[in-house]
């Protein structure tokens, strides 16, 4: 009976030591696993913030460009200003060419002056002024009240490289070129022709609208 339990009692210590043994590989391999999901999480969550912030980055820097483009078109079409390019006037409106009365001819020069006949207009009369830029600087050829002018003069101080086409109540004429803006005029208080580019106002470039009957 000795020999037979002998045998048993020592192969129940091994079973019991290779069950220990395993267990504790298990935990090893289990612990090491976890940790190398751990970093690999990491990893990914580092990728992914960074990619974040690369795309938020990539994004506004796009928005930027965009709005910097989008203001340089306000600028150069002369949007969002108080005499902009079809903005509308007390003194008037943009007139057709079928409709033209007669013709205007004025001279802009680099004495802050515009040279003409006198401005004797009749309520809702349509002219057709031609202005040719005498001098060596940008001029401007601008119809309104004298409010409107104001107003505007104080957008062209905040955008002075402001330019006018034609269709609206005013136009930019570069130095010895010849524009032509066409009007349709309604009776108001203090019309004025005038250029609103920064200084040229204050220095006498204005010229005031008579209307008669």
């Amino acid at each position: 009976m000795k020999k037979i339990i002998a045998p048993l009692v020592l192969g129940t210590a091994i079973g019991s030591a290779m069950l220990v043994t395993g267990c504790a590989n298990n935990d090893h391999n289990e612990s090491g696993h976890h940790a190398e999901a751990e970093g690999h999480h990491g990893s990914m969550d580092a990728g992914h913030e960074k990619m974040m912030q690369n795309h938020h980055g990539d994004k506004e820097g796009g928005q930027e460009v965009m709005m910097n483009d989008h203001n340089d078109m306000k600028m150069e079409h002369g949007e969002g200003h108080g005499m902009g390019h079809h903005a509308a006037s007390l003194a008037g409106k943009a007139g057709k060419e079928s409709d033209v009365d007669r013709t205007i001819n004025i001279d802009a020069n680099d004495n802050m002056r515009f040279m003409h006949d006198a401005l004797n207009i009749k309520n809702g009369e349509t002219i057709k002024f031609v202005v040719t830029n005498k001098g060596a600087i940008s001029h401007e050829f601008s119809i309104g009240t004298k409010d409107e002018h104001m107003a505007h003069g104080k957008m062209m101080m905040a955008n002075p490289n402001m330019k006018h086409g034609s269709g609206g109540p005013a136009i930019t004429i570069e130095p010895g070129k010849t524009e032509v803006l066409v009007w349709s005029f309604e009776d108001a208080w203090q019309v004025e022709v005038a250029c609103n580019i920064p200084g040229h106002y204050q220095a006498g470039m204005h010229s005031p609208v008579q209307f008669t009957k």
